[in-house]
């Protein structure tokens, strides 16, 4: 290994190191431009808690994106994946993040004025179909997904933040000109939306590396207003005022702590009834005639260590399984009391009922998540991530090799390969392109996968648990395909292809128009023929380009509509039907002498 240079400043070289070391454990076929905005977009936007699959998602890059490399839009806090995402909540705040990664020394002014001469056209919510001219389906897809989130939640008022992150390898600050031209950029944003708080943040490598340095807390600490009451069995129940509860549920930065509502069960869920009752009741302040804990159920925290000192507890690794829109309703009130007042309310002292529960086990958790998840009504679906069906998934494709991320970042914390960890949605979107033969849904429609019905289709605890494996396999050995044999091809097309490629390889690799679970279950995805993969790609194009001539709409659009699907299964069901199945699909399937 070559010396370095004496040249490369020290903050360099420790971010290069880390870089490197990083990439060797999760990404390693990664190209070190690819990984560099992985891991810039990860450590800016940790206090979010992104997966990997939603990081992914983000990433705009590459020919036509106007100068940007990821764009995420976040909801109270919350990432918002998709137009199916629900935005009827009260005090609504909309974030908008904007992240030019490059892996390169300074920063420059053309990476800025790519921003000023394209973000007036991302931003306006006019639709202009002449933007598909000059930018790349997925940027126009992340933009779109503000836009119908933005005008949905406009009669409400929303605080819009857009923050533009500027990421490199500099040590140095920016230099004049460079400021003179984000300052533009934040006029520019301001004239779009008056009511916007632009922001510019410039991180070099220095900031890079602190940033990364900086570790979700393990360990928090929540004061009581009076000593707790313990139980023999282990946990307590206590009081902790309004003000307090509302600091141990903030980070430095102002924020949620999204680490903190991992293991619960379901989303903010808005304007119901019971949470327009608590923010009334918030509302209220000193001068209401009831405490709070009199009018609330409370929370439930579970910890995996527990240790009350005097008033004071330290809690390991917190998760608030219950009590999940209580926090947040406190949370939108005293900040938005901060943000008017620039500084904190520290003066209710009223209280609220706090039960922490020492529970390593996670067969006692998961009864607890269950048993006390009942003030606002909550799914089944919802309820069944915690039941034994998604542990012996994850069981089951640990013992084949892939770390199945039932609990979100779990194996990604552990620095596990991104290659071998499965994510739940990822798993959701390969089910549904292949057993339930809707890969539109699977491109559109990702996050309505998970939710109430077509959950309980997706995750039917009756189908093998081969099936489930095979879907992601499958999903797998096509993305080694495009890969291989299609290395020009653009992230967007890869993406509009791939659910709708699976679909039909199963159903060619089964001789069937719809495959079930318990066919899929007999497959052998890692062995399929990457040449008659490549038979059904261009089978597969010759039905798109009958849809594209016909509805003369976008690859995006052709991608998440129904008429390409409806074309697959007309042709597929013709091929049953008649039992004439192209010839050169029909066998050969395997890359195993004497198989069929």
């Amino acid at each position: 290994m070559s010396r370095p240079q004496p040249s490369t400043p020290n903050e360099v070289l420790l971010l290069e190191a880390r870089l490197q070391q990083r990439k060797k454990e999760t990404h390693p076929n990664a190209s070190d431009d690819e990984y560099f905005l992985l891991n810039a977009v990860d450590t800016i936007l940790r206090p979010y808690g992104l997966s990997y699959q939603q990081i992914e998602d983000g990433i705009v890059e590459g020919s036509d994106d106007g100068g940007i490399d990821a764009v995420y839009t976040f909801y109270n806090g919350e990432l918002v994946e998709d137009d199916s995402d629900p935005g009827g909540r009260d005090n609504p705040q909309i974030e908008l993040e904007i992240i030019q990664a490059k892996n390169e020394r300074g920063f420059k002014e053309v990476a800025l004025q790519k921003l000023i001469d394209h973000l007036p056209l991302l931003l306006r919510l006019e639709e202009n179909p002449a933007l598909r001219l000059e930018f790349n389906e997925r940027v126009l897809e992340r933009f779109a997904i503000f836009r119908a989130l933005f005008v949905r939640a406009s009669d409400r008022f929303p605080d819009l933040t857009v923050r533009v992150r500027y990421v490199t390898k500099s040590v140095e600050e920016p230099n004049e000109k460079v400021l003179l031209k984000a300052e533009r950029v934040k006029k520019e944003i301001k004239e779009e939306f008056s009511v916007a708080a632009p922001e510019i943040d410039f991180v070099g490598a220095g900031s890079l590396n602190a940033r990364a340095r900086q570790r979700v807390a393990a360990v928090l600490e929540l004061r009581v207003s009076e000593g707790p009451i313990n139980a023999e069995m282990g946990g307590l129940v206590c009081l902790v005022s309004l003000a307090d509860y509302y600091k141990f549920i903030t980070d430095e930065e102002g924020k949620l702590r999204g680490e903190i509502f991992e293991e619960n069960v379901r989303g903010f869920e808005g304007a119901t009834a019971i949470n327009k009752a608590i923010a009334e009741s918030l509302k209220q302040g000193n001068e209401s005639l009831a405490d709070f804990w009199w009018l609330n159920n409370g929370v439930t925290i579970l910890a995996k260590r527990l240790q009350p000192n005097g008033k004071k507890l330290k809690i390991e690794d917190p998760q608030i399984v219950n009590g999940h829109q209580t926090s947040r309703t406190i949370f939108q009130h005293f900040h938005t009391i901060a943000l008017k007042s620039q500084g904190s309310s520290d003066n209710d002292n009223r209280q609220l009922l706090v039960r922490v529960i020492q529970a390593a086990n996670e067969s006692l958790a998961a009864q607890i998540i269950k048993a006390t998840n009942s003030q606002n009504r909550v799914s089944v679906a919802s309820l069944r991530a915690t039941e034994p069906f998604q542990r012996d998934i994850e069981e089951f494709f640990g013992k084949h090799g892939l770390y199945y991320e039932r609990k979100k970042n779990y194996y990604k914390n552990q620095t596990k390969p991104r290659a071998k960890i499965v994510e739940v949605l990822e798993l959701a979107q390969a089910v549904a392109s292949i057993a339930l033969h809707a890969p539109d849904s699977a491109r559109a429609r990702p996050s309505a996968l998970v939710r109430d019905g077509e959950y309980q289709r997706v995750f039917n605890s009756k189908a093998h648990f081969a099936s489930y494996l095979n879907c992601i396999s499958l999903m797998k050995r096509v993305d080694e395909y495009l890969a291989a044999s299609h290395s020009d091809m653009t992230r967007p097309d890869r993406l509009n292809v791939r659910f709708h490629l699976a679909r039909s390889v199963a159903a060619f690799a089964l001789s069937t128009a719809k495959p079930r679970m318990t066919g899929i279950a007999k497959l052998k995805p890692e062995l399929l023929s990457l040449e008659k993969i490549g038979d059904v790609f261009e089978w597969l194009m010759e039905t798109h380009s009958v849809v594209r001539e016909s509805s003369k709409a976008s690859n995006d659009a052709i991608a998440k509509g129904n008429e390409w699907v409806r074309e697959i299964d007309r042709r597929l069901t013709h091929y049953v039907e008649n039992q004439c199945w192209p010839e050169e699909l029909r066998a050969g399937w395997y890359d195993l002498p004497g198989n069929p």
